[in-house]
């Protein structure tokens, strides 16, 4: 009945990969079956149970390697005790079948991955310091490092800040110290295999905060077995009961002071740089990328295959040549270089040879942008009609269009591609001030208008009954909380009033969105607000500051204007 329902639930796997798989599984399952149970002396569900450590183990050794190595500390304590236990009535050869049934596979799959692994990165020139070999002293760690006084402070930092505060952990030693008799054992196994990890893989938790993920557990249980401990003491059940509301609350309110304020944020990923790849490359071609060294941000959110030469490789030509070489059936689509281009000058003459310009065609901050000489004049109307975030033409690259920027200007004079900031409003401005220009942000397939303070919108309305309708928000990257508070926004203020014939305003409306300070500021705030007009007439939409009048950080995003 196992092996039944083994089938069928993995039936779809098998009739993807064919028949021969599914026989191969069957036969492995009966030699595992014979070999560890001495010819059927082993119930089928017990060989179910083996199966099930199998497969989780090949899964684990697949997907995260040093987690799986992690969790077999305790796996191998507690096989060796068995083994330990089992060594007068001389079944320890049957322990150690069952043992070596349930990591052989998950075993002989992780080396076979990290040879496939090595194999593949092979093919890729400029991928050589990847292989598990030579990241070895970065993976395994050395002594120096395995014992690095910097190291450790960045791990202690990191597990204080970020897992758990220093006041619990204290107040767990302290249990312990005074209670945890019964469970010291316990305790201190729990808070060894914690060290261990940071012993066994020194750079990385060091480096890497979401490491602690796999093993941070581990701590938590100590922490919990000293509560155990003090509430199998003398101590008074109210004293138990305050110091568990305690340890739990200081778990709460750190997860919502440093984590919740970034969870709760919308963001779609990306920024100006990745999206205007996206737009101006094509999905068939790959991208080069320099300065981003092993940040891979860029060819994700922009969706591109990318040759990534980490820093100092493109004055390696040997490497670089073979690179090509290897790519030469590939089109490339764009160069991408952080930092002063300008001494890159043989990378860019080898893009240059495929079609890339020799100067920058757009800049982004620090980063340098070269396209393709023979759809320049295509590149230029998108960066024209979608305004990239931060997105610049680069030096000599001469602007057709007029800033429209400082000034009030009348939607009726702009060209096409100029009034494309607008289609997302309905009916669309009749005149309209923005103090850096519209600005277009290509936001999951969907154009939203940016309106950075001072941003004057002015619709004609008929008389009657209407109502706005929108929607506003500043993303997370405008109030980060690692970021000083005299550096974030304050929020920004959101009003409509009516215009008289002679220059009067009347206030309608107004909100200030601040989602530094208010979390239901979060993420994209509905406006839906009902006014009057006794006659036809004007009605302006202002974005403007937060209270204190300064417009830091206040990217601001209307998702959708109109007014029905």
């Amino acid at each position: 009945r196992w092996l039944v329902l083994a089938v069928v639930v993995t039936c779809p796997f098998y009739i993807f990969y064919g028949r021969a798989v599914l026989i191969e599984t069957m036969a492995l399952m009966f030699a595992l079956w014979f070999w560890v149970g001495f010819e059927r002396a082993v119930s089928l569900r017990s060989f179910a149970w083996l199966m099930v450590a199998v497969i989780a183990g090949s899964g684990a050794g697949l997907v995260k390697v040093t987690t799986f190595l992690l969790y077999l500390i305790p796996a191998g304590v507690w096989a060796a005790k068995r083994l330990w236990m089992s060594r007068k009535d001389k079944l320890w050869l049957v322990e150690a079948r069952w043992i070596l049934a349930a990591v052989a596979l998950p075993f002989t799959a992780t080396l076979w991955w990290l040879k496939f692994a090595n194999e593949t990165k092979a093919f890729n020139p400029m991928a050589y310091f990847l292989d598990s070999e030579k990241l070895s002293d970065f993976t395994i760690g050395t002594n120096v490092t395995r014992f690095s006084f910097e190291l450790w402070q960045s791990k202690w930092l990191t597990t204080i800040n970020d897992l758990t505060a220093p006041q619990i952990l204290f107040s767990g030693l302290i249990l312990t110290l005074l209670v945890g008799r019964r469970r010291w054992r316990e305790i201190g196994f729990c808070v060894g295999l914690f060290a261990i990890a940071l012993l066994m893989f020194p750079v990385l938790y060091a480096y890497h905060d979401y490491y602690f993920g796999a093993n941070t557990v581990m701590l938590l249980i100590a922490l919990g077995l000293s509560l155990v401990a003090l509430a199998e003491s003398n101590y008074s059940r109210g004293l138990v009961a305050i110091m568990s509301v305690l340890a739990i609350g200081g778990q709460v309110y750190g997860y919502m002071d440093r984590y919740y304020p970034v969870q709760s944020g919308i963001s779609y990923g990306g920024n100006g740089l990745s999206e205007s790849v996206r737009n101006l490359t094509h999905p068939d071609e790959y991208v080069i990328v320099t300065g981003h060294d092993w940040n891979s941000m860029l060819p994700y959110y922009s969706r591109r295959r990318a040759l990534m030469i980490r820093d100092g490789e493109e004055a390696n030509l040997a490497r670089l040549d073979a690179a090509f070489a290897e790519l030469a059936d590939e089109k490339l689509g764009a160069l991408v270089i952080k930092g002063n281009w300008e001494k890159y000058s043989e990378l860019i003459a080898r893009a240059e040879k495929l079609g890339l310009g020799s100067t920058p065609f757009y800049l982004w901050q620090d980063t340098a942008v070269f396209l393709p000489e023979y759809r320049l004049k295509e590149s230029f109307r998108l960066i024209e009609e979608i305004t990239f975030d931060k997105v610049i033409f680069g030096p000599g690259v001469e602007t057709l269009r007029s800033k429209l920027a400082g000034d009030w200007f009348n939607l009726a004079d702009l060209r096409r591609n100029q009034r494309k900031a607008f289609v997302g409003m309905s009916p669309q401005p009749v005149r309209f001030f923005s103090t850096y220009g519209p600005n277009i942000i290509l936001n999951a397939g969907h154009l939203d208008f940016g309106a950075h303070p001072v941003t004057r919108l002015v619709f004609a309305v008929p008389a009657g009954a209407h109502t706005l309708r929108t929607k506003v928000g500043l993303g997370p990257e405008t109030y980060r909380a690692d970021l000083p508070k005299d550096i974030t926004t304050d929020g920004i203020e959101i009003s409509l009033h009516a215009l008289g014939t002679d220059a009067s305003r009347r206030l309608l409306f107004s909100r200030t969105i601040n989602p530094r300070d208010n979390d239901e500021d979060r993420g994209r705030v509905k406006i839906i607000f009902p006014f009057f007009l006794e006659q036809p007439g004007e009605v302006e939409l202002y974005i403007g500051p937060g209270p204190a009048g300064l417009d830091t950080r206040d990217w601001a995003i209307l998702e959708e204007v109109v007014i029905d």
